[in-house]
C-alpha cells in the first residue's frame, strides 16, 4: 500500500510508514478482506460525554503535575466517571512509578481539554496555534475539581457544530502544513506549535467522532 501522508509505498503490516513514520493505523481500519469498510461513519459526541472527558483530561493533568493519585482516583470512582476513563489512562493513575513519557504525555492533554471546554462554550481561546492554551483560564474553568460533576455535566451543552468544524478545518490545514514542512526539510511555520496542534487535532478527531475511534484510538491524519 502508499502511505496516505507521503505517498510512498510501504509495508500495511507495520503501525508507522517506513519513510516518514506516520501512523497507519486509521488506514489499516478502514481496510477489511475486500477493500474499504464502508460501515465506519462519523458521528458528534454528545455534550455529556464531551463533559465527562473534559473531567478525566482535569484529573489526568492534575496528576501529571503533581497532584497525588489516590484521592483523584476516589474521585472520579465515586463520580461514577471511571468506566469512561481510557485504557492508557487508567494505565497511568494506576501507575505506581509512570514514566517519564507518560507524565509529559499526560500534562500535554491540557491542550486537548482547552478544544473540549471551548467546544462547551466555555470561554478558552483555542484560536491561537502558536501558544499553549492559558491554564489558569482552564483552571477557572474546572471548578468542579474534586467536587460534584453533575452540574457541570448536566449544564453542559456544544456549540453550533459550523464553528467546530471551522476550528477543525483551521487545525487540520497547519497540521497539514507542519508535516509536510518536517518530510520536505522545509522551515515549519513560526505560528505553529506543533505538540499544540496536536492534542487539539487529536481532541476535536475525537468530539466529531473521526471514524468512531476511541480516545486511545484517535489518529490524526492529514
Amino acid at each position: 500500500m502508499f502511505c496516505t501522508n507521503c505517498g510512498e509505498e510501504t509495508d500495511l503490516k507495520l503501525r508507522h510508514c517506513q519513510h516518514c513514520q506516520f501512523d497507519l493505523i486509521h488506514v489499516q481500519s478502514l481496510l477489511d478482506e475486500d477493500g474499504l469498510d464502508d460501515d465506519l461513519e462519523d458521528e458528534f459526541r454528545d455534550a455529556s460525554e464531551c463533559a465527562k472527558r473534559c473531567i478525566i483530561l482535569y484529573a489526568l493533568k492534575s496528576v501529571a503535575l503533581g497532584a497525588e493519585t489516590k484521592p483523584v482516583v476516589a474521585w472520579l470512582q465515586y463520580e461514577d466517571l471511571w468506566p469512561a476513563v481510557s485504557n492508557e489512562e487508567k494505565s497511568f493513575f494506576l501507575s505506581t512509578n509512570p514514566t517519564e513519557t507518560q507524565v509529559i504525555n499526560a500534562s500535554w492533554r491540557v491542550e486537548a481539554l482547552s478544544l473540549l471546554l471551548w467546544a462547551l462554550g466555555k470561554n478558552v481561546d483555542v484560536s491561537d496555534l502558536s501558544t499553549m492554551c492559558d491554564t489558569d483560564k482552564v483552571d477557572s474553568v474546572c471548578n468542579f475539581y474534586l467536587k460534584s460533576t453533575l452540574s457541570f455535566i448536566e449544564s453542559s451543552k456544544l456549540i453550533s457544530e459550523s464553528k467546530i468544524y471551522d476550528i477543525n478545518e483551521k487545525i487540520y490545514d497547519a497540521h497539514w502544513k507542519i508535516r509536510d514542512a518536517k518530510i520536505n526539510n522545509k522551515p515549519v511555520d513560526e505560528n505553529y506549535d506543533s505538540g499544540v496542534i496536536m492534542e487539539r487535532h487529536h481532541a476535536i478527531n475525537w468530539l466529531m467522532g473521526y471514524c468512531g475511534q476511541d480516545w486511545d484510538d484517535v489518529t490524526t491524519d492529514t
